[in-house]
């Protein structure tokens, strides 16, 4: 395997300047001058790295990796063990975006106290610097007590996907005038409990500009139309490698999936036709006279003649120089 590429000091790449770290008071000063903020999931180191050379702003490391990931039906079989072993590779790439973490199903509905030890956990170990969480003012005591403590939590109203099974599917929310009323008032109750920003998912593109109208704290939107603060996508939409069930919302702004595909086709032909790897361009040599010492050392100094012989077709034993026979080079190959 080639080197792990270093981390370069601020963030810099040979075409791109250095960056400073992305804070909460820069995503308020961001909102308030009306500069669109930019999230994108990550869920391991290169990806993380690519999200910080490119300026992604927001770095969420999302339980979407349950399914893009880890293969799992849904966000609901993640663990909090499993995701902290993202986080942590994301944390290690992405030094300047802000590092969002979701705190996966079950993490926070037993006790506000539990949530506050999950939430814990992910700072200490995961190395993130912010959570997730989904839900309405049924959650607002739990985003009080874990922001109390110091911990920022991100919220997040409208279509949750960790609810999917109640909610019959993952469906559009607020679309009539009772349920636009409950995503403001689950976004008013948690900016109230102290969470510095919200999500916004899957709701009509008046109302989360009615939505972010009325905060005072930035709206990241998915599939919620341009009127918010910024926008989330999954990585692996954004870079048509999910070939499941496409959302309304995704664009795809770049086709990696069909290139690693050429990729992996082209490899597999190379090496089943011979072409690679190439013995001189793509392979090492040993120093002058080395060979020829090693040949001799084994007994096998008419190796090369050996291997023409048994390419000729006739099969021949080779002694080694203790006198024990190695194997046919026929029976060998």
């Amino acid at each position: 395997m080639s080197v792990r590429p270093s981390i370069l000091d601020g963030g810099a790449s040979p075409t791109h300047p250095p960056r400073k770290k992305i804070t909460i008071q820069r995503l308020y000063q961001m909102r308030h001058a009306s500069t669109p903020i930019t999230m994108l999931t990550a869920y391991d180191f290169p990806t993380a790295r690519a999200l910080d050379i490119h300026g992604v702003d927001i770095a969420l490391i999302g339980d979407s990796l349950a399914q893009v990931c880890l293969g799992l039906p849904s966000t609901t079989r993640l663990t909090l063990d499993e995701m902290m072993h993202h986080t942590r590779a994301v944390a290690r790439g992405a030094v300047h975006p802000l590092l969002v973490a979701d705190m996966p199903f079950g993490s926070y509905y037993t006790s506000p106290e539990d949530a506050v030890r999950s939430a814990v956990r992910m700072i200490q170990d995961g190395h993130v610097e912010a959570v997730k969480l989904e839900g309405g003012p049924e959650i607002a005591a739990t985003v009080r007590q874990i922001s109390q403590v110091g911990i920022p939590v991100m919220a997040h109203v409208g279509l949750m996907p960790q609810r999917h099974i109640a909610l019959s599917g993952y469906r559009v929310q607020g679309r009539d005038a009772a349920g636009a009323r409950a995503v403001l008032d689950g976004a008013l109750a948690l900016q109230d409990a102290g969470a510095f920003a919200v999500v916004l998912e899957a709701i009509p593109h008046q109302l989360a500009e009615y939505v972010t109208a009325r905060l005072s704290i930035p709206t990241i939107g998915i599939g919620a139309g341009p009127g918010t603060s910024g926008q989330v996508l999954v990585w692996d939409d954004v870079m048509t490698r999910w070939h499941g069930k496409t959302a309304k919302f995704v664009r795809r702004f770049a086709d990696v999936g069909r290139e690693e595909g050429r990729g992996v086709q082209n490899y597999v032909g190379a090496v089943r036709d011979g072409s690679f790897p190439n013995a001189e361009t793509e392979g090492y040599e040993m120093d002058g006279g080395e060979w020829e010492t090693f040949l001799e050392q084994v007994g096998d100094k008419k190796w090369p003649s050996a291997i023409q012989d048994h390419q000729d077709g006739e099969d021949v034993d080779v002694a080694s120089s203790d006198g024990i026979a190695l194997p046919r080079l026929a029976q060998a190959m």
